[in-house]
């Protein structure tokens, strides 16, 4: 028996996600040939032929997880996109850090086919802004989702922590039973939001001592 199709081949995008893609590669590869990164315009022009695209294109994905928090998500989402390469898979990742929803896009974008189709078994990491959580979420549809800290170091943009907190609250409990949510068991903002998750939940840390206890030994 045949296996099953990929979801990059059974999903075949429609004439206006093609366009989308296309329109979107126009404006990325002007940019790198000017020494750009390119990181947000390709996602605003596609925008504008396709507001649907990150869902269609995401859709695609084999595995998705986003990562968010006050510091230190670019590390960690560049850290898990290189472990996933150093496994062979292809990863789709907004490594040029543009963490917005137009930066989702046009990685999106970068790895499409000209027929708007994404390479077989692709997985995507998506570093993610904080205030712009919800919407990822909700687009891309995570295997995973990883929450680091959240600070008051740039959350004059968006109100204080409780409100970002209920934001993040609220995209957690719409999250399916197959989601992940992976929490910062350090930082009570966060980890007190596993009550939230249908699913499974794993927490990380180094100062909650059951944490540390189940964490396994390093060194001699």
């Amino acid at each position: 028996m045949a296996p099953p199709p990929s979801k990059a081949a059974a999903a075949a995008p429609p004439p206006r996600a093609r366009a989308a893609v296309l329109a979107g590669k126009l404006p990325q590869r002007a940019s790198r040939r000017l020494g750009r990164g390119g990181t947000a315009l390709p996602g605003l022009v596609a925008a504008r032929i396709d507001g649907a695209l990150v869902d269609r294109l995401a859709s695609q994905l084999n595995a998705a997880i986003l990562v968010t928090g006050t510091n230190g998500k670019t590390t960690t989402a560049r850290m898990l996109a290189t472990i996933l390469e150093s496994s062979g898979r292809v990863v789709v990742h907004n490594r040029a850090g543009s963490n917005l929803m137009r930066g989702i896009a046009a990685a999106l974008i970068d790895a499409a086919g000209p027929s708007g189709t994404l390479p077989a078994n692709a997985v995507g990491v998506f570093e993610t802004d904080e205030a712009t959580l919800p919407q990822a979420a909700a687009a891309v549809r995570p295997t995973a989702l990883v929450i680091g800290n959240l600070s008051r170091d740039q959350l004059d943009r968006y109100g204080e922590i409780e409100a970002v907190r209920g934001q993040w609250l609220e995209t957690i409990a719409r999250l399916p039973a197959t989601t992940t949510v992976v929490l910062n068991a350090d930082d009570p903002s966060v980890s007190t939001l596993a009550r939230a998750a249908a699913g499974p939940v794993v927490q990380f840390g180094i100062q909650d001592p059951d944490i540390a206890e189940a964490s396994p030994a390093h060194g001699p």
